[in-house]
């Protein structure tokens, strides 16, 4: 026989799921969303490839969801902090961002990280992920293979130690005996690239899923193809396959990163953490606690723009790359999953940080 406090607990229960349902029932999106402003954050700057992606969508979102609001593009850097301005946010459905990552790395490893990005609430992904570590012109190694046992250094520039592309990369260089130095400096695809230009740097890997791959051709049409930055090394899984953009295909002789790691556990940690930063790129996110019939509106907005012939042609421009969606829900599930990786690995990540520290 059920006690009275367990029926007090179903009657609560029943009646909250009811003002629950009722409340979506009775939402009018076009009425709520009329006339208001979605601010669509990018963590990143100007120029750079989620930046362009972030503007194409504000441009045309609108007249995707009902009411045709308006959606207004704001650059916070460095992206912890608008992971952090996200997570803070009113769960009203006027706040999203583009991120670069599922930032999962970030929220354990960066000191003034303040979210849990497994308790924001996820539109979708459009974008397949193709990380590749890139050299210049004039860098005497072809492939990553060749810089094992190098002389030469190879200068990079990352935000911090704590950036979880920096840590894998500073593994990288400690386990294949690679010659690196850090150097501090901005974020974003834009600032990198004009870093190279400048030869502050010598090589440059996207952080996140690094989409750059693809996004280079439109961003700097022909540097692919005349040889002004090639790609020495393919960072995601072994079982990753890269396509070619519409410059050129992925060399045969560019190996997987992965593949040049004899130590088998060093090997099954660096795929670990390579799954953990490259597995989704370009995620819509919203504020924890967004409530269900919000996130459906966006969701089907999105899933709707997505199938717009003329707004797709435009993005796979931008993105070089055809459109590869994945629904929120998904995503989420995903991203918990990622954040108990994270956790059981996060001894050995943490010894990495300090491996990046030492190359600054």
């Amino acid at each position: 026989m059920k006690t009275v406090v367990s029926l007090l607990v179903s009657a609560v229960v029943c009646v909250s799921a009811g003002a629950s349902q009722a409340q979506e029932a009775k939402f009018d999106a076009k009425s709520y969303f009329a006339g208001k402003t979605i601010r669509l954050q990018v963590g990143f700057g100007p120029g750079g490839g989620t930046d362009l992606q972030a503007r194409h969508f504000a441009a045309h979102w609108g007249k995707f969801l009902p009411g045709n609001p308006r959606f207004q593009v704001t650059n916070i850097t460095p992206n912890t902090a608008s992971a952090n301005r996200l997570y803070k946010s009113p769960p009203d459905g006027l706040t999203i961002e583009l991120t670069g990552s599922p930032n999962v790395t970030n929220q354990f490893s960066v000191a003034q990280s303040e979210y849990k990005v497994e308790e924001n609430r996820i539109i979708g992904t459009h974008v397949d992920s193709a990380s590749v570590l890139f050299g210049y012109k004039d860098l005497p190694y072809k492939t990553l293979r060749e810089a094992m046992n190098g002389k030469q250094v190879i200068r990079m520039t990352w935000r911090n130690p704590s950036q979880a592309s920096t840590m894998r990369m500073a593994a990288l260089s400690e386990w294949l005996n690679i010659p690196m130095k850090f150097i501090s400096g901005p974020s974003g695809t834009a600032q990198n690239l004009l870093e190279l230009e400048r030869r502050d740097t010598d090589a440059w890997m996207p952080g996140g899923a690094g989409t750059a791959w693809f996004g280079l051709p439109v961003i700097r049409p022909g540097w692919l193809k005349d040889g002004t930055i090639r790609p020495i090394a393919i960072m995601g899984a072994p079982d990753t396959k890269v396509r070619p953009n519409t410059e050129i295909g992925m060399p045969s002789d560019v190996p997987y990163a992965a593949d040049l790691i004899a130590d088998p556990e060093h090997k099954r940690q660096f795929i670990a953490m390579s799954n953990l930063i490259d597995r989704y790129s370009k995620i819509f996110m919203m504020p924890p606690k967004t409530p269900d019939h919000i996130v459906a509106a966006f969701r089907t907005s999105y899933e709707a723009l997505l199938n717009d012939k003329e707004f797709v042609e435009k993005l796979e421009v931008l993105q070089g790359d055809p459109v590869q969606y994945t629904p929120g829900d998904v995503v989420e599930r995903d991203i918990d999953q990622m954040v108990k990786d994270y956790v059981e690995y996060q001894d050995v990540f943490k010894t990495w940080e300090a491996l990046a520290k030492a190359r600054f």
